[in-house]
């Protein structure tokens, strides 16, 4: 484990504990927010700094393995976990197995799409900010209904945060790239960065539209991915 790692598990983490920060103080200030959802937004930023880690295996176990753990024993009643804050956000504000699918998809693109490290963060953009601003906006000025209850507005918002998430990522790693700080060269695709966008965009709206609530936490990103990596990224 090099010194840049440990680096970045400081930065995962202090923007875990971030987010979880700002939710608890959004519970106890009774804001109205969906503290659930800040986590949910909020940790994807973490996506900002996991280029830094030189191995794969670091992450699955300093960083991602143990956050399945704790929220795949958060899902059972009768222990210390489910008891805490951590379970209470994760059975009591949303469906009981969407943290967990969260982790469990950050996981599996941890694991699988190393080689296509702009592709797979594409598809956790997808979704988190994707996903969680859909929510918000869907909650909140969600009129006209379309499919399994979401709202076209909410739709829309899905598209729009995850198609300007993708366009940056994109761009990022192509600065990282070009900077010399990232040497897997996968953030050119083979269609402009634009339409790559677009095309996460349609695909995480589309997806999330038709998925139910708890799964698609766990189609949405793997499909976009999939998708990023058909596009060369």
């Amino acid at each position: 484990m090099t010194p840049q790692d440990l680096v970045g598990l400081a930065l995962v983490y202090a923007i875990i504990a971030s987010s979880l920060a700002v939710a608890l103080v959004m519970e106890r200030r009774g804001t109205g927010g969906d503290a659930r959802k800040v986590v949910h937004v909020g940790v994807g930023f973490f996506v900002l700094v996991w280029w830094m880690f030189s191995e794969n295996w670091i992450m699955l176990v300093f960083f991602t393995v143990p956050f399945a753990v704790l929220l795949f024993i958060a899902m059972f009643r009768g222990n210390a976990v489910s008891e805490s804050k951590l379970g209470d956000l994760a059975n009591n504000k949303g469906h009981r197995t969407g943290l967990f699918l969260y982790t469990v998809t950050i996981t599996i693109l941890v694991a699988f799409f190393w080689d296509h490290w702009t592709a797979a963060t594409i598809g956790v953009v997808a979704m988190t900010f994707g996903d969680g601003f859909g929510s918000i906006v869907g909650r909140r000025y969600g009129r006209h209904r379309i499919l399994n209850g979401k709202s076209l507005e909410g739709s829309l918002a899905v598209f729009a945060a995850t198609a300007l998430a993708a366009a940056f990522i994109i761009l990022y790693y192509g600065w990282l790239t070009s900077s010399g700080f990232y040497p897997a060269g996968d953030s050119a695709a083979i269609v402009p960065f634009w339409a790559a966008a677009v095309i996460a965009g349609l695909i995480a709206m589309v997806l999330e539209a038709v998925c139910p609530g708890q799964y698609d936490n766990i189609v949405t990103p793997l499909v976009v991915a999939l998708a990023m990596v058909a596009l060369g990224l």
